[in-house]
């Protein structure tokens, strides 16, 4: 017994030596596009020694979001190729720089959005860091999660609970980080009739942390075959949305999921006093709406980046504890083609997952 502790306790320290040393430059592989709407092809990159703040995570899951297809096809028009996408990343921290502080070689971590944030703004001081006014993105303008390894700052480093397997954790970095943050954003309170309209790979974890939160939650969607599965998570109704004319005056809050048009005055009706159509889901055309619909009401019309640290930190407690996990099909990396033409064809239930393990 002592001697398995004195082994364990010498590798530890050697791990910690190797981490403080001049590190060598770290070879990083991965799989990224060379241009807007390519194929994901081997990259390797070379990263210089990690920085004071730095953390080096070796990732074993990267989850895959419809971000990253828009960062592929530069949609958004913010893509630098080559790079190497990806931002739903649980791996194990494998070396740290000189300042960092309460993490570890050896623990598990996620990794998000953000690869840092800046610290010193006005949004970041007050508990809204993730409206941070000069952050770096992990895989825009650097590189993501579909790799061996990542290099992002400590301070967007966030331990995952044991309760939590890697593979459930990875989608949670960013879809369940987006879905909670949502609410937590707008204080919506216990009780609350919350609308979940679109239950896909966003719309599921939103029911489940619905239901964590003692929302009264209700379903909307498209298809009657998603009916049980919603129910299943959570949610007290499920509608289509053709029902919603008999919905007036009915929800406090909506969450929208869905990447689709629809007619949004309907949906605004649907709304009581004071209520808010809340984006979380990017329709692929402009929003258009019936201004007296929302004067009437005093209804809002919101969107929402995620949550601050803090609430990522309350989000992966809650999944832990509350036994939330999104549904995930499994890929290997050397597999991501076949992940994305899965994703962009809609025919992933819920989650996609790359492992390398």
């Amino acid at each position: 017994m002592i001697s398995k502790l004195l082994n364990k306790i010498k590798y530890l320290f050697f791990n910690v030596f190797l981490s403080y040393i001049y590190n060598m430059n770290l070879t990083v592989t991965g799989y990224g596009p060379n241009q807007s709407k390519d194929k994901l092809t081997k990259q390797t990159y070379c990263h210089e020694k990690t920085g004071n703040n730095e953390v080096v995570v070796d990732v074993t899951h990267c989850g895959i979001c419809y971000s990253d297809i828009h960062l592929i096809d530069n949609d958004w028009g913010i893509s630098q190729y080559p790079f190497i996408p990806g931002h739903e990343i649980v791996g194990t921290i494998s070396s740290i720089g000189r300042s960092v502080k309460g993490l570890k070689i050896g623990q598990r971590v996620g990794i998000g959005w953000f690869s840092k944030l800046c610290g010193k703004c006005t949004y970041c001081k007050s508990d809204r860091d993730n409206m941070c006014s000069t952050p770096e993105m992990t895989a825009v303008g650097r590189n993501g999660g579909f790799a061996n390894h990542v290099i992002v700052d400590q301070s967007v480093v966030f331990p995952i609970p044991a309760k939590l397997k890697s593979e459930h954790a990875a989608p949670l970095m960013c879809a369940g980080w987006t879905v909670h943050g949502a609410y937590r954003g707008y204080k919506i309170k216990p009780k609350s009739r919350v609308a979940v309209l679109g239950i896909g790979g966003l719309g599921h974890l939103g029911i489940q942390y619905g239901k964590a939160l003692d929302f009264h939650i209700t379903a909307i969607t498209s298809s009657k075959n998603k009916f049980n599965e919603a129910k299943k998570f959570g949610a007290k109704q499920v509608i289509t949305y053709k029902d919603l004319k008999d919905y007036k005056n009915s929800f406090d809050f909506i969450l929208v999921t869905a990447h689709a048009d629809l007619d949004w005055t309907s949906l605004a009706d649907t709304l009581d006093v004071d209520g808010n159509i809340c984006f979380v889901g990017v329709p692929p055309s402009p929003i258009s709406i019936h201004a007296f619909s929302l004067i009437m009401k005093r209804i809002k019309i919101s969107g929402n980046p995620g949550g601050s640290r803090k609430m990522m930190k309350e989000m992966l407690k809650i999944a832990a504890n509350k036994g939330i996990k999104p549904i995930i099909e499994k890929f290997s990396f050397k597999d991501v083609n076949k992940a994305i033409d899965k994703v962009k064809s809609n025919k992933i239930r819920y989650r996609a997952v790359l492992t390398n393990e």
